[in-house]
Formats: C-alpha cells, sequence, structure tokens
C-alpha cells in the first residue's frame, strides 16, 4: 500500500464544515411508451424518481463517503424539496443542525428526466432547474453566522461551496473566512462565479474555466496555466491554489513552489458532474489528517479519476479509494516538497 494511503485511516476521526448553496439534484426516469398525439414528444410512464445531494450538499455528502463527519450550513425552502432534501442528507449520516429554513424562498431544485428502462441504457432528455438566485436576507445571515460560530471549535476543516445561488454575500464571506482564522482553521473555497471576493484563505481549487473567467484569459499554455496560479495566490491572499485541469491534470501553487501532476485515469471518463466537490472534500480531509499539500492533492486526484468514471452526481467511497490508492505506485513518496504542510494560522 502507498504512504498516500496511510492518510485514509484518519479521514473517519475527521469533523468538516461545508457551507454552501443547498440544490437538490432530482432525477425522474421514465420507460419510453409512444410517441404523443399532441406533439413530437415520447410519452414516457415514470419508473423511478429519486432526490440527491446537489450543490453544496454534494460537497458533504463526499465527506460523508469518505468516512468523514460532515457538518453542513446552508439555506432551504420551506417546502416538500427541502424536506425531503433533509431527509436523504440525515439518511447519509450528515449533520443538518446548520440548514436554515427561510419561508420566502424555495429549495433549489434541478429535475433531470431521463428515459429509459431496466435493461436499456438511461439518457437524460432534458433538464428544468428551479434555482433561487437572490442573495439571502440579514436575517438569515444572522442564523447562519450563529450556526457556525456555535460549531466552529468542533470542526477540523471548513469547505465554502459557492454554486451562485445567494448564500454568500459579502457579510457571509467575510465573517466565515474571518471567524475561520481566528480560530486556526483550514478553509477551502471552491467557488463558481466569485473566486476573487474570498480574501485570506488556506486554499482554492478552480477548475481550468473558472480560474480563466476570473483572470481574464485562455489558460491554454503552460505559461499562462503558471501565471494564472501565481496570480490567483496573490490576489486571493492564500497559502496554495489548485487548479484542476481535466484531462491535463492539476498544478498545485504554494509558496515553495508549483507543481503539476497528470490526471489519473482519465481516458475512463464517462461524466465530470460533480467532480470538483469531490476533489475539494478529499483534498481537505487529506490535509486536516496531516498530509502534505502535494500528498492531498495527489489523494484527490485519485479520488476524482474514480468519480468521473461514474454517472451523474456521484461520489467516492473510502474503499474505493483505498484501492485505488493501494494499486497505484507509491506516488508521493521520497519527494523533496511532499511534506509541504500548511499553517492554519491567521493570515492578512
Amino acid at each position: 500500500m502507498s504512504s498516500l494511503a496511510s492518510y485514509l485511516a484518519k479521514f473517519s476521526q475527521q469533523k468538516i464544515l461545508v457551507v454552501g448553496d443547498i440544490i437538490a439534484d432530482e432525477f425522474i426516469t421514465g420507460q419510453p411508451q409512444r410517441l404523443s398525439r399532441e406533439a413530437p414528444v415520447l410519452i414516457l410512464e415514470q419508473i423511478e424518481n429519486n432526490l440527491l445531494p446537489g450543490g453544496g450538499t454534494n460537497a458533504a455528502n463526499n465527506i460523508a463517503a469518505l468516512g468523514g463527519q460532515a457538518y453542513l450550513a446552508g439555506v432551504i425552502g420551506d417546502d416538500t424539496v427541502g424536506n425531503r432534501l433533509r431527509g436523504r442528507l440525515q439518511e447519509l449520516g450528515i449533520i443538518t443542525k446548520g440548514l436554515v429554513v427561510d419561508s420566502t424562498r424555495s429549495t433549489s431544485i434541478k429535475t433531470r428526466i431521463m428515459a429509459g428502462g431496466n435493461q436499456t441504457v438511461k439518457q437524460q432528455i432534458v433538464r428544468l432547474d428551479n434555482i433561487e438566485r437572490e442573495h439571502i436576507s440579514p436575517a438569515i445571515e444572522d442564523q447562519l453566522c450563529s450556526y457556525i460560530e456555535t460549531v466552529i471549535d468542533q470542526v477540523n476543516g471548513i469547505i465554502l461551496s459557492d454554486y451562485g445561488n445567494g448564500v454568500f454575500t459579502k457579510r457571509i464571506q467575510k465573517e466565515i473566512v474571518s471567524l475561520a482564522n481566528q480560530h486556526g482553521q483550514l478553509i477551502a473555497v471552491d467557488s463558481r462565479y466569485q473566486l476573487k471576493s474570498f480574501q485570506g484563505i488556506t486554499i482554492a481549487t478552480p477548475n481550468k474555466e473558472e480560474a480563466e473567467s476570473v483572470v481574464g484569459y485562455k489558460l491554454n499554455s503552460r505559461p499562462r496555466i503558471e501565471k494564472a496560479g501565481w496570480q490567483l495566490k496573490e490576489e486571493l491572499k492564500a497559502a496554495a491554489i489548485l487548479i484542476t485541469l481535466g484531462g491535463e491534470g492539476m498544478q498545485l501553487f504554494t509558496d515553495r513552489g508549483t507543481t503539476h501532476i497528470p490526471a489519473s485515469n482519465f481516458t475512463e471518463v464517462f461524466d465530470v458532474t460533480g467532480a470538483g466537490d469531490t476533489v475539494v472534500a478529499t483534498l481537505v480531509l487529506a490535509l486536516v489528517s496531516g498530509a502534505g499539500l502535494i500528498e492531498a492533492m495527489k489523494i484527490a486526484n485519485y479520488a476524482a479519476g474514480i468519480v468521473v468514471k461514474k454517472s451523474g452526481v456521484a461520489t467516492v467511497n473510502i474503499n474505493e479509494l483505498k484501492i485505488a490508492l493501494g494499486e497505484g505506485n507509491n506516488e508521493g513518496e521520497d519527494l523533496p516538497d511532499s511534506s509541504i504542510k500548511t499553517d492554519f494560522t491567521t493570515r492578512t
């Protein structure tokens, strides 16, 4: 078994707070019957209706699947979807006391209609989104901040999962980062639309497109990727930046330099949906379990290589990751900079 796998035994000891935009991913599957007389469309007979954790809840689900204890904070509506999602999260072992109910909002949901039967491949034919994008109110901000203050000393690290659905107001961003730094907590940010507004963090994990949107130019060459990484690190006042590059692997930027690794099993990609949630969840669990930044990146890379072979919003479980690392080639051993540790103290 590789040296990387030794950190996995500590995952079950870790408690991670995930603050994020709460989204329900609904999958409605129907068996094709015939063409409708009303319009040139298929008629499906519904055979399944599954509600899965999406958005920030997927990061929490990945923490739980990897054996950690996830504390989830965010906002849901006072509605059936919110109640169903809370119940599903609790079934997965996720602590949901930080889910604030806002009666003025509906729970965000993405509904995917899948056509297919038990003996055929299920194919998505349409997606219907009902997403809240307005910023949460000051009263809801108060409730979220109060919960975070209550649990911050109980957890080992914090993930901010920003899908642009209104939870991360300027006040929420500032107060969470300030609290994390005051309490010496690792804080990782996965932000789709406003990465640049998170300042003084431990690490950010943008993909190539997210990084391009911040720096304003294409990352289509190694020099440009390196330029962007250093630029992001400086602008975010971060201890590290990890840019995920899809089939080109990952590149890490720290005070000690930059390190690139190739993608794990990217030739077997089936679906990249939710892979960023898997990366940040695995990375944080590895870091708080004592791994160095390069080691944690390598572990997250293996996890991403597993999840992209799965369909839909998927997770990696601890056994899958153990097998992947056990079959690896002991990457991470004897590297001169693999012992780089993060110092979870206050940053300015």
